[in-house]
């Protein structure tokens, strides 16, 4: 068994970039390649190892805090980003595996850009999944033959 441990949340946060100079256009592409390159890693992280049970996949309830220059944080910012790690660790030790199979649904949904998920909260995921039954609840990853084709060439 493997937990995993994210640096961005488990969903992009949706912004209006009409107004964005170019510094924060920088910025925002960060923010979104961060998001997708930690979305790519774990996927691929699931079909290189394919007998690996991922246990818990714990991402950050909230924005990190971060900076202009690497590792310049006050020590608030740290000591924000401590309780942070601590509160989602906690929560992390009541997932259930059907909590972690739902986040590698999602981010599968991702990939493939369903319609379906696009500006969607993963908590919506998980309501429109569970609840309204708008997807598959038996959805397994490593039997999607669409992300084979991509994970597995």
């Amino acid at each position: 068994m493997v937990d995993v441990l994210l640096t961005s949340e488990k969903t992009l946060k949706v912004v209006d970039a009409s107004q964005y100079n170019s510094l924060q256009m920088g910025i925002r592409y960060l923010e979104v390649s961060r998001y997708y390159g930690a979305m790519d890693g774990l996927l691929r992280a699931q079909f290189a190892y394919p007998n690996v049970q991922f246990r818990h996949i714990i991402s950050p309830s909230s924005s990190l805090p971060d900076s202009t220059l690497p590792l310049y944080l006050t020590p608030e910012e740290v000591t924000a980003a401590i309780n942070t790690g601590i509160t989602d660790g906690t929560a992390a030790s009541n997932q259930t595996p059907q909590d972690t199979q739902d986040l590698l649904h999602f981010f599968g949904l991702k990939k493939r850009l369903d319609s379906r998920v696009r500006g969607i909260s993963f908590e919506r995921f998980v309501e429109m999944k569970h609840v309204e039954h708008v997807f598959d609840k038996n959805y397994n990853i490593k039997d999607d033959a669409y992300l084979q084709t991509l994970f597995l060439q």
